[in-house]
């Protein structure tokens, strides 16, 4: 590697151990010298040494995973399953078959929060940021934002209904072509149905087993 893409990978690794601190510990980084790593770029033998140890614990992580979903997931129900962690199924698929060995810490996360919740005796890693507490304030806000805004168009269309019944013709649309006047309601009831599938699937996942 030449010295820009070390520099990189000395970047990517504080990021990394920023966002799980405890990773600084498993990777033998000394806790007196701490400061000095963050602020400074070590040798090329270090940086590739604690590159090695993070790969190392995520490929660890992984197969933990992995020998969870197997007993708890099969390989048709993956897509059904992504829905409600938050990954997508084709990366479940690959960690089951093991095409996936060493995933990302963002998807390590959520699996483990999941296989938490269907299985007790399955401890998250200490170094874990999220929690389905974490989880569910986080879908909840997204969730909270969508009704806001389809509030907003529904109000819109308020509006634009007076104009119609004022006028005795619905409006133009960005081609100039009528639009009929029960086009957005017929678009945010949609919405709505969406919103109201993610707030199931949070609620079923989540909270109504606890």
């Amino acid at each position: 590697m030449n010295e820009k893409q070390i520099k990189q990978r000395w970047i990517d690794i504080k990021k990394t151990i920023s966002a799980r601190p405890l990773l600084a510990y498993l990777t033998g980084i000394p806790c007196k010298e701490w400061n000095l790593y963050m602020t400074s770029l070590p040798s090329t033998d270090e940086i590739n040494r604690i590159y090695d140890a993070i790969q190392d614990d995520r490929t660890l992580k992984t197969k933990r995973i992995k020998d969870e979903l197997q007993n708890i997931v099969g390989y048709r129900e993956a897509k059904q399953l992504s829905k409600k962690i938050g990954v997508s199924d084709s990366t479940i698929r690959e960690i089951i078959q093991e095409k996936k060995i060493t995933a990302g810490y963002g998807i390590i996360n959520r699996l483990e929060v999941f296989i938490n919740i269907v299985n007790p005796d399955f401890e998250l890693s200490i170094e874990n940021p999220l929690s389905k507490e974490i989880i569910v304030k986080d879908e909840f806000d997204e969730i909270i934002y969508e009704i806001r805004n389809i509030s907003n168009s529904l109000l819109r269309e308020s509006f634009e209904l007076t104009d119609v019944a004022k006028n005795m013709k619905a409006k133009l649309d960005w081609h100039k072509e009528i639009s009929h006047p029960a086009k957005g309601v017929e678009y945010s009831i949609k919405r709505l149905n969406e919103v109201q599938e993610k707030i199931s699937l949070i609620y079923d996942t989540y909270i109504e087993n606890i």
